[in-house]
């Protein structure tokens, strides 16, 4: 069933590519080829899972943004219902199989983990070429502030294991002691990075692991990122006391001119009462003017991460003009030319919607989570879902009655959710007027 016009082939469709092509297509570009094939045809999702044989959207929506893979059946359906001569299908599989290439193995992850917080405390230490592990670490968490995390989470897991075999060798304590702080680095990277993408238990079987191996190697920075990832895992799992002590803890042990101290201080305000949050957060911007540094790798704290930790607390203060007056400071800023870390980035679009919509600029707001919206599925972190269901909430609020741009964002935010509650993880402190004083 085809609608909204004369029937049309597949190669007729702008920017379709032909079937050669597809097998380099991953999830994120089977749902852009079933989207270019509805707008080509003029068919809503709704529609188009009618005219596939389906009563309810719900499947396909969650299909499309990455929540339930897509099956065989489905892309053939959706072959038939969009005249799609087979190129739905064919990236179907070719989504399918690199599904299957980039599945993160959380249990063996987190296995892993603790083997290697094992062996780092039983002292065993070996050489090993320190200086490639050094320089991948390296990469991966410069890498995080714009890449999709599934695969530097694999990468990262390869380097911890080559650590861990080193480590196993029993060498010179000169190489051990470099190794303990290259795994910490490394592990506190795969905290964080699970901890993005929801994986809570992996992510503290990580964190707790690079706190071993970074006192193990008695080295200040170290433990200032072991503790850091320490503390954003307490933070999403609402332990907003222990958070903020982890990360205070953590700014007293580093070094000054170390860049970790503007984020372990954003940290700290960010798990805390709103007056010692001002506080921290006055820390973090004295830091960052004496680093002078504008890094964007996942333990630096750029302008643009900065504004997005101000725009929160902002946001919990109810100060709605102060949200977007952080939030244009982190767009200066990328358009200065700073490197855009993709997480803050969007958390700080999220927290300017969020005012907008307490103000009652519905408009706006759209505008701003449209950047969201857009986001590839494997760029979609979990911790964007807590304030994204505020958003929604707000928006399907008695003010907005009959405001398309309202009604539309609470739309796409149930679409970009996949409808599953369980998937979501709440924003760990409240926000809005009065919020954490």
């Amino acid at each position: 069933m085809v609608t909204g016009g004369n029937p049309i082939t597949s190669h007729q469709v702008t920017g379709v590519p032909a079937p050669s092509m597809i097998g380099r297509m991953g999830m994120a570009d089977f749902a852009v080829e079933v989207r270019r094939f509805m707008k080509a045809r003029g068919m809503s999702l709704r529609e188009t899972a009618r005219a596939a044989g389906y009563s309810d959207h719900t499947l396909l929506s969650k299909v499309l943004n990455g929540h339930k893979p897509v099956t065989p059946y489905l892309a053939a359906c959706l072959d038939d219902a969009l005249a799609a001569d087979g190129v739905i299908s064919a990236a179907a599989r070719a989504a399918a199989n690199q599904a299957e290439a980039a599945r993160l193995p959380l249990r063996e992850l987190a296995d892993h983990a603790a083997e290697l917080g094992q062996w780092a405390e039983s002292g065993s230490a070996g050489p090993g070429t320190i200086a490639g592990l050094e320089d991948e670490v390296a990469r991966l968490i410069h890498d995080y502030a714009t890449s999709p995390p599934g695969p530097l989470i694999i990468r990262a897991s390869k380097a911890c294991r080559r650590i861990s075999g080193l480590l196993q060798q029993h060498q010179r304590l000169r190489h051990a002691r470099d190794l303990y702080v290259i795994g910490a680095r490394c592990c506190a990277f795969l905290g964080i990075a699970l901890g993005d993408l929801g994986q809570q238990a992996e992510a503290a079987m990580y964190a707790r692991t690079a706190l071993i191996l970074a006192e193990e190697s008695a080295d200040p920075s170290a433990i200032a990122v072991a503790l850091s990832a320490l503390s954003k895992v307490a933070f999403w799992d609402g332990q907003h006391q222990h958070a903020a002590d982890l990360a205070a803890r953590g700014y007293g042990l580093a070094r000054p001119s170390d860049p970790i101290r503007v984020l372990l201080a954003c940290q700290e305000a960010d798990a805390s009462p709103v007056p010692r949050a001002r506080e921290a957060l006055a820390l973090a911007s004295a830091a960052r003017d004496k680093t002078g540094k504008h890094d964007a790798g996942l333990f630096a704290c750029s302008n643009v991460r900065l504004a997005s930790y101000t725009g929160t607390l902002r946001l919990r203060e109810g100060d709605f003009t102060g949200v977007i007056a952080a939030v244009t400071n982190a767009d200066t800023a990328v358009r200065d030319g700073e490197d855009q870390p993709f997480g803050s980035f969007m958390q700080a679009q999220i927290s300017a919607a969020l005012a907008m919509l307490a103000t009652g600029d519905a408009e706006q707001a759209a505008t701003r989570l449209s950047q969201v919206f857009d986001l590839p599925a494997d760029m979609r972190l979990a911790t964007f879902n807590g304030k994204l269901s505020h958003a929604a909430v707000l928006a399907s609020a008695a003010p907005y009655r009959g405001s398309p741009a309202a009604r539309g964002i609470a739309e796409q935010v149930r679409v970009y959710l996949g409808q599953q509650d369980g998937d979501v993880i709440p924003y760990p402190l409240a926000i809005g007027p009065g919020a954490g004083k």
